[in-house]
């Protein structure tokens, strides 16, 4: 009989313990019943293609999964992010047919692996994995994002930079209370291919913390990816191709034991946060890949993607029952609003909760102080809420009575910490919109304290308003109330400005930026100058053929403010009837000024007044300009505003027998002819474009820009603003007079004005 060798005893020796450590672990492997399982292929969503990394809401209402399939936004193949709805609310699911969730989240590149919670104004947050690409920063691999559904539209992905690195940082999974953001990466620091790592947001910094490995009790060699934090906050689903599984990728469960904080203390890791992690077991691991299990918030049911065999595609996408060992805790629901006492404002809280096994801290949703957070049951919580300038308070919120998942309201209304003065004490002040002084006749009225209104006297440019408090009330509170119920109501009148008048909430005045009362209050209050606008009248008498004047504000040659069109109508109209005649502009300025300069302004004036009659169809070659500056003055009484209103205008003449003789450039007379007495050009008259016709889902053509040399049409849709030109001084109002003063001209005087020639 011969035996082995000593030296082939030991390779055998090794693979007999292998076979045995094998044979143990088949031997852990769970098992659950098919008709328990339950394992269903969701035949409605599956498609040939893939259909990857579902992500069910908590109430199982919405499906979220990226797939490959055609008519993504790329149109290339690539995986886009899609999601469909569950119309039964009871009983297996129904869901519609899948909709592409479109620009901006989805790119011309991968996007996938989503995540997302309900924040507690009822938005949707999602969190996936995407590359970067313009518009889009973040390094070169995989990178996650975040968006917003707001108003049924996706807010443009911004990316998560606290966790973003130069390695494959991806399949994001966000707690519903927003405390934990879980990933797979695999960056340095790990223990093996991939890892799952996990950030704890801080709310009161508003950003996420330094990412932390998981710990060697989650972790191994091997590769762990797709977590999935359920909405109690401690159940962790991951999956894993580590040895000992049933085959490729299976899926794992684990729960936290305590919070990341706690586990810190007692010694700065995370390796006595979890449970050992256990194996769902078949059939709902198999012996192909299982991955990406999310349950919703019952915890009875699951779903994963899986490329085992039968299913319509690379991989697809099912609903089982979860085992009762993988069950999470029940969870309660926890939401409510943080409010102010005695008055309906909302506040920015922070909600420190605490057990046995640690804390957690969140931030309540501003503008309304509204707060969602999710518990488990068979245990006593402590709620702390705290917010500067209000008195902390106190809950005790016991949930180890409570068996089924429920939701429960509880509302806090916190009092201010009130150091109220006697009197508070308001300081008003006018200025114009250069932030220069004015001083304005002016009252007030505090409503409801006032039934008139009082003078606000204005001492050295100051008025002060004093509006009592705990001098008049015995108590904060009833002052507070009292403050809260308070507006303040001012007006003002002062001649070149338009009239004022404002009312603002006493309490939005008095409380500072932490939540403080102020007894002393600075207000500025702006007043717009009045801005003149031309006039023209249509009662001349200037002589035959004189049809209206323009009367134009100081310093104003190229603006028209709060027209309406019925003035350039009636030019307009008056010229249709008699279409033949020449149209004369004559500009005018008054006195004020040296003489060279006021020539200028009144010729600018009667170029615009054409400029406007052009636009409005009539042809440029029947219009003549020209300026007399202040040699022609209509009122000789120039000591008064009436009397310089009526010398600056521009006098609007057809075919006036004395004006004949001048040339269509200003002041020339008309070049020889032989004899021969020119033609006028017959006008053109302006013909209505018909509407154009677009047929629906049909992008319009593009027209053409015209060329350097095109003409232009006579009448456009819009006009562009022009600057006024600087020129005559505003009206006086004292007893001095000033002088029109000469600057530059508008720097295109050729265009439109913004609005139009008034008639009165």
């Amino acid at each position: 009989m011969k035996f082995a060798s000593p030296a082939a005893i030991g390779p055998l020796l090794l693979t007999l313990v292998a076979v045995l450590q094998l044979t143990a672990q088949a031997s852990d492997i769970p098992v659950t019943p098919d008709n328990e399982a339950q394992i269903m292929n969701i035949g409605g969503v599956n498609t040939p293609y893939s259909e990857y990394t579902p992500f069910i809401t908590a109430d199982e209402h919405f499906l979220f999964f990226q797939s490959n399939r055609p008519d993504g936004v790329n149109k290339a193949g690539d995986f886009d992010l899609w999601y469909t709805e569950n119309e039964n609310t009871e009983g297996i699911p129904k869901f519609k047919q899948p909709a592409n969730v479109g620009l901006p989240v989805n790119s011309a590149y991968f996007d996938g692996h989503p995540s997302l919670r309900k924040l507690p104004t009822g938005e949707f947050e999602m969190y996936f994995t995407s590359f970067a690409e313009d518009g889009r920063s973040g390094p070169q691999l995989t990178n996650l994002y975040y968006s917003v559904l707001r108003d049924n539209k996706w807010t443009t992905p911004i990316a998560v930079v606290e966790i973003n690195t130069d390695f494959h940082d991806r399949m994001p999974s966000i707690s519903q209370d927003g405390h934990y953001l879980f990933f797979s990466s695999d960056r340095p620091g790990g223990f093996g291919k991939d890892d799952i790592w996990l950030s704890e947001y801080d709310f009161a910094a508003k950003r996420w913390g330094k990412p932390r490995n998981a710990g060697r009790t989650i972790n191994t060699p091997a590769a762990e990816v797709t977590p999935a934090i359920h909405s109690d906050n401690i159940t962790l689903y991951f999956s894993s191709d580590r040895t000992g599984g049933v085959g490729g990728y299976d899926i794992y469960v684990t729960q936290m034991l305590q919070s990341m904080p706690a586990a810190a203390l007692t010694g700065g890791d995370t390796e006595s946060m979890w449970k050992k992690p256990a194996n769902l077991g078949k059939p709902y691991n198999s012996t192909f890949d299982d991955e990406y299990p999310t349950v919703i918030r019952s915890g009875s049911h699951m779903y994963f993607a899986s490329n085992r065999e039968g299913g319509q595609g690379a991989f697809d996408i099912y609903r089982a029952r979860v085992p009762e060992f993988a069950k999470p805790e029940i969870v309660v629901s926890m939401k409510g609003r943080v409010k102010e006492k005695f008055s309906d404002k909302g506040i920015e809280a922070n909600i420190r909760i605490t057990d046995t096994e640690g804390e957690r801290n969140f931030s309540t949703h501003p503008p309304d102080g509204l707060y969602n957070a999710n518990l488990i049951n068979k245990k006593q919580y402590k709620m702390t809420v705290t917010a500067p300038g209000y008195q902390p308070i106190e809950y005790i919120a016991d949930l180890r009575d409570i068996h089924t998942p429920v939701t429960i309201q509880k509302d806090f209304e916190m009092e201010r910490v009130i150091s109220l003065p006697k009197d508070i004490k308001i300081n008003i002040t006018f200025v114009d919109e250069k932030n220069r002084p004015v001083k304005p006749n002016a009252t007030y009225r505090v409503i409801p304290e006032n039934a008139d209104d009082q003078i606000l006297a204005l001492k050295g440019g100051v008025g002060r308003v004093r509006v009592a408090a705990m001098s008049k009330y015995k108590k904060p509170e009833e002052a507070l109330a009292a403050i809260d119920a308070m507006r303040l109501n001012v007006k003002a009148t002062k001649s070149g400005f338009e009239d004022f008048a404002d009312e603002k909430q006493l309490s939005e005045l008095v409380r500072g930026s932490n939540g403080e009362l102020k007894d002393q209050i600075n207000l500025k209050l702006v007043m717009k100058e009045k801005q003149e606008g031309v006039v023209v009248e249509r009662n001349c008498d200037k002589g035959e053929g004189c049809v209206g004047i323009a009367y134009f504000p100081t310093n104003i040659s190229n603006r028209m403010n709060n027209e309406k069109t019925a003035g350039l109508d009636y030019v307009v109209d008056s010229w249709n009837k008699q279409p033949h005649k020449t149209i004369y502009l004559h500009g005018h300025a008054d006195s004020r000024g040296p003489k060279a300069h006021n020539m200028k302004l009144s010729r600018a004036r009667a170029e615009f007044v054409k400029r406007k009659l052009v636009k409005a169809g009539i042809p440029a070659e029947m219009i003549v300009t020209k300026g007399f500056g202040a040699s022609q003055l209509a009122s000789k009484d120039e000591r008064s505003v009436e009397g310089r209103r009526k010398n600056r205008r521009v006098e609007i003449y057809f075919d006036a027998t004395k004006r004949e003789g001048y040339d269509k450039t200003e002041g020339t007379k008309p070049a020889a002819t032989d004899g021969i007495t020119p033609k006028k050009p017959t006008p053109k008259k302006k013909k209505k474009l018909k509407p154009e016709i677009v047929e629906p889902s049909v992008k319009p053509k593009v027209e053409e820009k015209p060329k350097a040399d095109a003409v232009k049409p006579a009448a456009e849709k819009t006009e562009p603003t022009e600057k006024p030109d600087a020129t005559e001084e505003p009206e006086a109002t004292g007893k001095s007079e000033s002088t029109e003063k000469p600057v530059a001209p508008a720097a295109n005087p050729g265009a439109a004005p913004k609005s139009e020639i008034k008639i009165q």
